[in-house]
Formats: structure tokens, C-alpha cells, sequence
């Protein structure tokens, strides 16, 4: 009978061990978890902010209808044996893409490499659709990346370069994703960009040869441009020092013969008061206009009578 006991008390503190630990689960803050039972999802623990979108998904696919939503954390209790629990984180998650060539709407070509930023919002429909990892990355691949090279090839080159008008374009499209992601996989895209942009290295010598062409041209342009102001400044400045010269030659001409006419004027007015004084300068201009020169004259010449003074 001790025996029996023994091997009972035995069991039990066996099935204890083993049940016990099997009968708990804890869903931290920062995950989000499904509870299936026999492989049906029976629970969905969920972030609470997310809850009305969450049923709205779950209302329309027949299989989840039933699911009991959960929006709070902690320790739970679950069924040993029979229920599995399955966490996801319900961080933020960062998907790059793999670089790639695009059009943009002039014919321009660029090498472009998109980041996005999301996380799961329902684990009950992202365990059903997505599941694994790998699986997560092709559904990012052919949904999340070609939103950017729709917005892109829509876009003139320079329009590509302008974050303002890219940014609202990709808002407004990853808004119409999330209603595809949210329904289809449980997933919300929170942010999508662009961090790399290079021009492919086969159009990059064409490029350049361009680009030295442009700036060669708008040289000449330049130097031709300096070169009319230069002959345009230099015409101008020659016709202004003509106009200086001649008006300064013209005011020494008025100036000079001013000065003339009123020297002869005080001239003619001192000797208009001395007739003899007027004789006396005549006869020494005369004196001096003889000066070295012989010349024959009749004694009775009244020039002469004008030599030999008073």
C-alpha cells in the first residue's frame, strides 16, 4: 500500500513538472502572439491602439471570425499539449531593397536602393499569410518596392531630386498599401524613403561628357557676354572722352577768345587816351620789325620822318 502511494504521489509530482510549465505563457510588451489549438488560431493578442482595424480584418476572413482578440500583456494560461503559442515582435522593422535601375518620366536613368519601416499589427492574419521570414522579405519585394518605382517613373529627373514631391507622392500611395497590407497580411507600413541614389556607372561617362559640354558651352556664352560688355564699356568710355575733349577744347576756345576781346578792348581803350603814347608804340614795333634790314628811302618819306621821332 506505501508502495502504491508512493508511485501515485510519484506521478503526480511528475505530470506536475510537466504540466505545469506547460500551462503558462507571457506575451511581453513589445510582441504580439497567436494561440492555436489542434492548428486552429483560437487567440490573438494584440497591441490595444490597433484593435478596431484588427476585428474590421478578422471580420472579413471566415476563418478567423471566431478568434478571441486579447489587447493586453502578460501571463496567460493556456492548455498544455494542445495549445501552441506563437510571439512576434510588435517593434518597428526595417526592410532595404536590393539596388535597381529606374526610368523616371523624362528617360532618365538612376540606380535607387528603398528602405521601409513597419510591423505586425495582426499576428493571426501575418501567421496565416506570412509566417516566415523569408516570405516577409518577398512580400515587401512585391509590394512595398514598387510603390516607389511607380512614384518614380512618374517623376521628371529633377522632380526625383525634390524630397517635398517625392514625399507626399509615397505617403499617398503607402496609404492605399496599408489598406491591401493591413487586410491581406497583418502588416502596417509606418514609413517608406529613399536613402541611396546613384546614377548606373554605363551612364555615368555620358554624363560627364555632357555636363563638360554644358559648362564648355556656357563659357563661351559667357566669354562672348564679357567680351560684347567689354567692346560695349570701351565704345562708351571713348565716346564720353571725345565729348569731354571736345567740350573742354570748345570752353578754352570761348574762354581764350574772351580773353582776347577784352585785352584788345583795355588795349584799344589806353591808347584811344594817348595818341602820342600809341605813336610811341607803333614807331618801337616798327624799330623792331627793322631790326638787321637795310632799306632805301627818299629823306623827304614820311615814314622815315616817323623813325627820326618827335
Amino acid at each position: 500500500m506505501k508502495i502504491m502511494t508512493k508511485m501515485i504521489s510519484m506521478i503526480i509530482v511528475v505530470a506536475a513538472v510537466m504540466i505545469v510549465p506547460n500551462s503558462f505563457y507571457t506575451v511581453a510588451p513589445d510582441e504580439v502572439a497567436t494561440v492555436k489549438r489542434l492548428g486552429e488560431i483560437k487567440k490573438a493578442i494584440i497591441r490595444p491602439s490597433t484593435e478596431e482595424s484588427v476585428i474590421e480584418a478578422m471580420m472579413d476572413n471566415n476563418t478567423l471570425r471566431n478568434v478571441e482578440l486579447i489587447s493586453r500583456r502578460g501571463l496567460f494560461i493556456k492548455v498544455p499539449f494542445m495549445d501552441q503559442v506563437q510571439t512576434y515582435t510588435s517593434k518597428y522593422l526595417t526592410y532595404i531593397s536590393l539596388p535597381e535601375t529606374i526610368n523616371t518620366s523624362d528617360r532618365r536613368k538612376l540606380d535607387i536602393q528603398m528602405y521601409a519601416q513597419y510591423r505586425i499589427k495582426n499576428p493571426a492574419i501575418y501567421q496565416i499569410k506570412v509566417g516566415t521570414e523569408n516570405n516577409r522579405k518577398q512580400l515587401m519585394d512585391s509590394n512595398v518596392y514598387p510603390v516607389v518605382i511607380q512614384s518614380a517613373n512618374k517623376l521628371r529627373f529633377e522632380e526625383f531630386f525634390d524630397s517635398e514631391i517625392m514625399q507626399v507622392m509615397i505617403d499617398e500611395r503607402r496609404e492605399q498599401l496599408n489598406e491591401t497590407l493591413e487586410k491581406e497580411y497583418g502588416i502596417e507600413v509606418i514609413d517608406i524613403g529613399i536613402f541611396r541614389k546613384n546614377f548606373p556607372q554605363s551612364t555615368v561617362a555620358s554624363i560627364e561628357e555632357k555636363m563638360i559640354k554644358e559648362i564648355q558651352k556656357e563659357s563661351e556664352k559667357l566669354r562672348a557676354e564679357g567680351d560684347a560688355f567689354y567692346t560695349t564699356s570701351t565704345s562708351e568710355t571713348n565716346r564720353i572722352e571725345k565729348e569731354i575733349i571736345a567740350k573742354a577744347t570748345e570752353e578754352s576756345a570761348i574762354i581764350r577768345s574772351e580773353a582776347e576781346r577784352q585785352a584788345l578792348e583795355i588795349y584799344r581803350a589806353s591808347m584811344s587816351k594817348d595818341v602820342e603814347f600809341y605813336k610811341f608804340i607803333q614807331r618801337m614795333s616798327a624799330y623792331k620789325q627793322l631790326e638787321g634790314t637795310t632799306i632805301f628811302v627818299d629823306k623827304d618819306n614820311a615814314f622815315l620822318k616817323g623813325l627820326q621821332g618827335y
